[in-house]
């Protein structure tokens, strides 16, 4: 089972909250702006007791690569 709450659109960090269940692991995507935000998310959700994991990343379309080629050129023109 698996759940996306998406709220205001793009946020900073995305958070996957796995916990146990009944019928098997439910898997929930977090949306944050703010990575302080988290502890509200997890103390609201389904009992706390019942997580399994939570992965936090930084929510890019691209991976991160746009920025590390651009912090790479950055280093490299002042060699």
């Amino acid at each position: 089972m698996s759940n996306v709450v998406s709220l205001h659109g793009d946020k900073r960090w995305k958070a996957v909250l796995v916990y146990d269940h009944q019928n098997g692991p439910i898997t929930i995507e977090h949306f944050l702006e703010e990575i302080s935000e988290l502890h509200n998310v997890i103390e609201h959700g389904p009992d706390w007791n019942t997580l399994i994991t939570c992965t936090v990343t930084i929510n890019r379309t691209d991976g991160g690569e746009e920025q590390n080629s651009q912090e790479k050129e950055a280093r490299h023109e002042h060699r």
